[in-house]
């Protein structure tokens, strides 16, 4: 498992995005499960399939060593709070003392997603940022769902397409990382904009991310960065 010392420094033009494979880390889950507050625990605790309380413990368990490593501050004492869609961010103010390489956590931006496996989270600087995984799944009918999610354009495109699902799914990332990004509550309006696949779109960056070919991942930032660098949590 990786230590806070270890962590490279988030540079403020760069966004960096680690992936964890939830089954690589079960062997870690108790510690991972002390580091997280009591309020995160009994959130785990809720959930009815094991499988779904591993990804919450691997998922928040790793959020905090790494913001640990860029901010300076020891793991579980960092404090969240959410806005009014749910979007976290660490609760300022904190002691100079306690900051770290990257510029303390006044100005770090993170986000995190889950899904089957793996856990992907996403740091960066003085940006609104949002990132989203899902399992592909091949045997799901995805175009009633296109047409009432995306936009005729996009359902068309993804109707076009060598493999369907795939291509929806790669829609459905971005949309949802957008709007995590955002913090709103855009997704009642998926229909209403159409999002890119690569590239800027009204000032918003888009990049899809290569986790595992079985799934679909992309980060979402209000600005775009100089350097996207990836790495692995063990």
């Amino acid at each position: 498992m990786e230590e806070p010392s270890r962590i490279p420094e988030l540079a403020s033009d760069a966004i960096h995005v680690w992936s964890v494979r939830v089954s690589g880390v079960l062997g870690q889950l108790d510690a991972l499960h002390a580091l997280l507050s009591a309020e995160e625990q009994g959130r785990a605790a809720r959930f009815r399939r094991e499988t779904d309380r591993q990804s919450s413990i691997a998922a928040r368990g790793a959020l905090r060593i790494l913001l640990s490593g860029y901010t300076g501050i020891p793991a579980a004492k960092l404090a969240f709070q959410y806005s009014e869609n749910g979007k976290p961010s660490l609760v300022p103010p904190v002691p100079s003392a306690e900051r770290g390489r990257g510029g303390g956590c006044d100005s770090i931006s993170f986000n995190l997603s889950h899904s089957g496996d793996w856990v992907v989270l996403a740091f960066g600087h003085g940006c609104n940022l949002g990132v989203d995984i899902e399992k592909i799944r091949p045997k799901m009918d995805v175009l009633p769902i296109a047409s009432r999610y995306f936009t005729p354009g996009e359902t068309a495109r993804i109707e076009a397409s060598a493999d369907p699902r795939e291509a929806f799914f790669q829609h459905w990332v971005r949309k949802e990382a957008y709007v995590k990004a955002c913090g709103s509550a855009l997704f009642r309006e998926l229909g209403t904009f159409a999002v890119p696949m690569s590239g800027t779109w009204n000032g918003w960056w888009f990049q899809g991310l290569e986790i595992d070919p079985r799934y679909a991942a992309a980060a979402v930032a209000d600005k775009a960065p100089e350097n996207v660098l990836s790495f692995g949590f063990v």
